[in-house]
């Protein structure tokens, strides 16, 4: 498999700042780019002291801004994570994120909401996408905004009453705003696991496809992303199914759909099409890092697992490549935006740390690079 991009930007760590990650890429109106991503304090846990900050492009991401909080009004919340970026049906920009409280042990992760109309100068107050307290696991760069103008926000429900860790298989559910993010409304059905497990659907992502049709993809610790289909705006679902092209190490995975064509970036671990070997399963590292392509709005990304055959793997392999390969290394939470020659893709990275969750490295990759 051909490797591809080219490394332009490492938000790197310091003695205060162990760790920067999980981020989501927006075009402002003046042309320039934003990348909103979680600066982590304290020993960089998932429960320790974050914040949410930003830095700008006005180059095509050839160099970067230094960072700036992006807002300081929720002091008593020591962690936000998990930012998405999108735009806004009424022009302005959306940021929707994860907000964690620790109540006598008792944690919340909440997804909440703010809007900008100066273009992330400033932002509104917090508005909350639910008021039901409870452990949602969400990840960066998910939620989407439909054609038809909603803003629909995955989570996983992984418990009520949730201490450090101590969470329940995680259901997916959807919290949708039809006016700009001022009102929220839980109005599509949940997507629980067909097994019984403690694990659960955990992390999802939705793609619109061309058809009108809802792709959500999920992690899973089953060996695959897993996939569920509704062609009803989310009233239904089908069965949830491994989605046999995108083989998972229980980590995230990311679609992303400019115009016509689409982008999934993901580890390709175990058994997959698109390598030429196997890795045994038992925890393998998030390593390689994979860039898949559609070029039908990623209508040949939602493969329905009876539709499965080696004539379908083997044309899903023509279009990838690789753009991590570090069998020491760690990549994941990818977000991308596309550029006037190509795209931007961030995502997590080791880099000689040891541990999975360490710095944020931006990628370029050409349209030539594609061709």
């Amino acid at each position: 498999m051909k490797k591809i991009g080219r490394l332009v930007k490492t938000v790197t760590t310091g003695p205060d700042n162990p760790r920067n990650g999980e981020g989501s890429f927006i075009r402002l109106r003046d042309g320039s780019i934003m990348l909103a991503y979680t600066r982590f304090g304290g020993e960089g846990g998932d429960h320790d002291r974050a914040r949410l900050v930003g830095i700008v492009s006005r180059d095509e991401g050839e160099s970067w801004s230094e960072a700036k909080e992006l807002f300081s009004d929720d002091r008593e919340c020591r962690n936000n994570m998990g930012a998405t970026l999108v735009r806004l049906p009424n022009g302005e920009l959306g940021l929707c994120y994860l907000r964690k409280s620790n109540r006598d042990g008792i944690i919340d992760c909440m997804p909440v909401f703010r809007y900008s109309s100066d273009e992330g100068e400033s932002w509104s107050e917090m508005i909350m996408s639910t008021r039901e307290a409870a452990y949602y696991c969400g990840t960066n760069a998910a939620p989407i905004v439909t054609a038809a103008g909603k803003l629909i926000v995955p989570v996983s429900w992984s418990g009520n009453h949730v201490h450090r860790y101590d969470l329940e298989p995680g259901v997916v559910r959807f919290f949708c705003s039809d006016d700009s993010g001022r009102s929220w409304k839980e109005d599509m059905k949940p997507i629980c696991s067909p097994y019984g497990d403690r694990a659960g659907l955990q992390e999802p992502g939705l793609l619109e496809l061309p058809d009108g049709t809802l792709f959500c993809h999920m992690r899973t610790v089953y060996g695959f992303q897993y996939q569920s289909f509704s062609a009803d705006g989310g009233q239904t679902w089908t069965v949830p199914e491994p989605a046999f092209l995108f083989p998972s190490p229980d980590s995230p995975m990311r679609i992303t759909r400019f115009g016509v064509r689409t982008l999934a970036v993901s580890n390709p671990v175990t058994w997959s099409p698109a390598l030429e070997y196997t890795t045994p399963w038992g925890s393998p590292p998030r390593t390689p890092l994979m860039l898949a392509v559609s070029d039908d709005g990623g209508a040949s990304f939602a493969l329905r697992a009876k539709d499965y055959s080696h004539a379908a793997a083997k044309e899903f392999k023509q279009n990838c490549y690789l753009l991590e390969d570090d069998p020491a290394d760690h990549y994941c939470y990818p977000a991308m935006i596309d550029t006037k020659d190509g795209y931007l893709i961030a995502y997590y990275c080791d880099a000689g740390a040891h541990r999975v969750l360490n710095v944020t490295r931006i990628m370029k990759v050409t349209n030539d690079e594609l061709a």
